[in-house]
């Protein structure tokens, strides 16, 4: 059972490794057990398949499908602090998490650029998870001339955009370094503002 671990182990990290030094196009089974040093035939046997393992990668690397089980927890929870203090939370959080990982960033690049339906696939399972957190806040903007679910699109889409612009592109972003310490704080304050706004926005209707 070690061994059986061991080997999944270093399958999901050659996947990585794949991706980093090769690309996206080059994640092939042969490709990913040469890099992990084992047969290629346990990708099958402990993942049912290069695709079902790539999602494993995944699912260790993507900031709404890592947090699953925890968003799950706090919704399921009958002492639920709020939608407002969930939200701003999950954003602010998604913001430091998307900057300081550069596998989530590869990821996010090959779903922007691939015709791919594993990244569809992937897409579907991250969206069914925003679905569940912003269904908390229909509620409070029912009856209100504010809709949640577009600021929420935007908010994350410029989270994406900006921290990909700023790494691939260099220098700054509306005159913010993000880079820095100072930048990012302006970022997760503005997030927090933004959420702020449209509570109480909702709060006036």
């Amino acid at each position: 059972m070690k061994d059986k671990e061991e080997t999944k182990r270093k399958l999901i990290w050659a996947v990585g490794e794949v991706i980093r030094t090769e690309g996206f196009d080059s994640l092939s089974a042969s490709n990913i057990a040469r890099k992990a040093n084992v047969d290629r035939k346990l990708i099958n046997r402990y993942f049912g398949g290069l695709n079902q393992l790539i999602e494993a990668y995944v699912a260790e690397n993507d900031y709404w499908l890592l947090f699953t089980n925890r968003v799950n927890e706090v919704i399921n929870s009958t002492n639920f602090p709020g939608s407002k203090e969930l939200i701003t939370s999950v954003l602010q959080n998604q913001f430091s998490f998307f900057f300081a990982e550069k596998d989530m960033q590869r990821l996010i690049l090959w779903e922007l650029t691939a015709n791919s339906p594993l990244m569809k696939s992937i897409h579907n399972a991250r969206e069914s998870m925003g679905q569940r957190l912003l269904e908390l806040t229909d509620l409070h903007f029912k009856n209100s001339n504010v809709n949640f679910r577009a600021i929420g699109a935007l908010v994350v889409g410029g989270i994406y955009y900006t921290i990909l612009h700023t790494i691939y592109n260099g220098g700054t972003f509306t005159d913010l370094d993000i880079a820095s310490e100072q930048g990012q704080q302006e970022i997760i304050k503005a997030i927090g503002q933004i959420v702020e706004w449209a509570y109480k926005d909702a709060d006036r209707s």
